[in-house]
């Protein structure tokens, strides 16, 4: 009986150590958390959608959470059809208050979007690529670059995804070209296909190539 109760007692310290780590909180501004608890710094992917932060976002991005030990913040607030400087506001106001938290390397943030948010990503970067390690776009446009720092954006990672098909791959390829010219580390992969967000597993190996991109700095 002793042995049985171990047992139980041994199972719950697992469960509950398991739960602690993946617990989904969410802020005043709507903003979604998803953090490990295990006393160490890691890297963090703030998540941008294109219809607002929501929490299967959160789902889409839990397996980097799992796989690779970043932890994720969602933006609620940012999305398409919305001034750039207000998501630009938001971003940068969720970037401070994750810096907050001891889970998160204050130096290891990498911002992700897709399509008007992976524009709104490389813009608010670029223009405060100090506050970023990395970006990582799928089918993005450079319409939300204004008023870059390219000084400091030297050194900056960022992977750009587009499609063989995809209507803003040139977009792509040109932007590709500028930001080496500004020192900037980037990686341009073209997949098959159109114009259209990954998956899930897509995901996870964008943050695998960027992981790699980052240890290169």
């Amino acid at each position: 009986m002793r042995d049985f109760i171990t047992i139980l007692l041994f199972q719950a310290i697992i469960l509950s150590h398991l739960f602690a780590q993946s617990v989904v909180d969410k802020d005043s501004e709507g903003n979604l958390f998803l953090l490990h608890n295990d006393g160490k710094k890691h890297t963090t992917l703030l998540y941008l959608s294109c219809t607002g932060g929501k929490e299967e976002d959160i789902d889409t991005a839990r397996v980097v959470f799992d796989s690779l030990n970043w932890n994720i913040a969602v933006c609620a607030k940012s999305k398409n059809h919305r001034d750039f400087a207000l998501n630009e506001n938001d971003i940068l106001n969720l970037v401070d208050e994750l810096k907050k938290f001891p889970q998160v390397d204050g130096n290891s943030i990498v911002m992700y979007g897709f399509s008007g948010q992976g524009a709104q990503a490389l813009g608010t970067a670029l223009k405060f690529p100090l506050k970023f390690a990395g970006v990582i776009t799928q089918c993005a446009h450079h319409g939300g670059i204004q008023n870059p720092d390219w000084q400091n954006a030297a050194g900056l990672a960022v992977l750009l995804i587009t499609r063989e098909n995809d209507w803003n791959r040139q977009s792509n390829e040109q932007m590709a070209q500028i930001f080496r010219q500004y020192e900037l580390n980037v990686k341009l992969v073209i997949t098959k296909g159109k114009h259209g967000i990954g998956d899930t597993k897509e995901l996870l190996e964008d943050c695998r190539i960027m992981k790699t991109m980052l240890s290169d700095n």
